[in-house]
């Protein structure tokens, strides 16, 4: 049965993820706080930056660093920093000098890139906090407000890397947890593990195998506004999956193209949100997970019941109808526990027998 665009479209509106009340997402907006350890670093940091003998702060910084590669990370944050651009502006300078930068910012102190990088790294420490007085009683305060408000800025790229993979790891782990069999299995511990292929074709998950694919399932969450390029990557990836899926399986042995799409990025890209609705055969987002459930079960003939309020029944109910699947749905509202069973979106999902 063939779901109108507008109707998927009007679902997703209805249903769309709030990525700033998500616990995933919010884990990179609040820094722990700084360990004793680290402030004592710090602090010791902070004696050998604000003394004027630029040999001598820099020979004690280098000595700390490469007794501890660790501590590489935090003066980074403290600097406004991300392991990345580090990198990319040593390397810029090395270049013309012929000194080689290593490939992991850790050891920027432990090579010979460390002429470079020391001085680089002295300057932002001295503009960042050289201003302190260290008799200042409360400066580790100073130190925990630095850490919260540098911390954004220096975790944004590997937020985003995360951001982009949590939907099929959220897939991965429920998938994991009810025993339904999928592939790469990795994806439930290292949701940046490589997709599985069939045909050359991409796919961030595939129930049960390789060999048997009879759900298929490409995930695209975006958080910010996606561009054209995103529109078009989005639409492309899921339209070789179509055409793919069409030419090799004969009518009755077609796997179910099931998109994981959600984000406030597609809310004003309407042909990047239409090309992956109009491709796939179903959807769903992070309040509708539980559907990904339904159709593995029913594609699989699993034992699985899912339990959904009232209100989220009926308002799915085309969905559930479609899927023939009111035998596994009960009402959540009237669980007298929900002792195994586990969170899927608004709903929770449980194997039976």
């Amino acid at each position: 049965m063939t779901v109108l665009l507008a109707t998927k479209r009007d679902e997703f509106e209805r249903h769309i993820w709030d990525h700033a009340a998500d616990e995933f997402q919010a884990q990179f907006d609040e820094r722990r706080e700084l360990t004793a350890n680290e402030l004592f670093f710090l602090k010791q940091v902070h004696s050998w930056i604000i003394d004027p003998d630029n040999n001598a702060a820099l020979k004690s910084l280098g000595d700390a660093l490469r007794q501890d590669e660790d501590r590489v990370a935090v003066l980074l944050q403290i600097c406004g920093l991300t392991r990345s651009k580090i990198l990319s502006d040593l390397r810029a300078s090395a270049s013309a000098i012929g000194v080689n930068i290593p490939s992991n910012y850790k050891k920027i102190a432990s090579t010979t890139g460390w002429s470079i990088a020391g001085p680089y790294l002295l300057k932002r420490l001295r503009s960042c906090f050289g201003h302190f007085d260290p008799k200042t009683p409360n400066i580790e305060d100073l130190f925990q407000a630095l850490n919260q408000a540098t911390w954004p800025g220096y975790i944004r790229q590997q937020r985003a890397k995360l951001s982009g993979h949590e939907a099929e790891y959220r897939v991965a782990t429920l998938l994991f947890s009810l025993s339904i069999p999928f592939t790469p299995q990795e994806k439930a511990e290292n949701p940046l593990c490589r997709d599985a292929q069939i045909d050359n074709i991409s796919f961030d998950l595939i129930i049960p195998n390789i060999q048997n694919p009879k759900v298929v399932v490409k995930s695209t969450v975006h958080t910010a506004n996606i561009g054209q390029y995103g529109e078009s990557k989005d639409h492309l990836e899921m339209s070789e999956a179509r055409d793919w899926i069409n030419k090799k399986y004969p009518l009755g042995e077609k796997p179910t193209l099931l998109a994981f799409i959600d984000g406030i990025g597609f809310k004003n890209n309407r042909d990047g949100l239409n090309g992956v609705l109009s491709k796939s055969d179903e959807f769903c987002q992070f309040k509708s997970l539980w559907k990904a459930v339904v159709i593995a079960a029913k594609r699989l003939n699993l034992p699985i019941h899912v339990a959904l309020p009232t209100s989220v029944q009926n308002d799915f109910i085309d969905f559930i109808n479609r899927w023939n699947a009111k035998d596994l749905i009960v009402d959540l509202d009237k669980l007298q526990s929900t002792v195994g069973w586990i969170e899927a979106g608004e709903g929770l999902v449980a194997r039976i027998g």
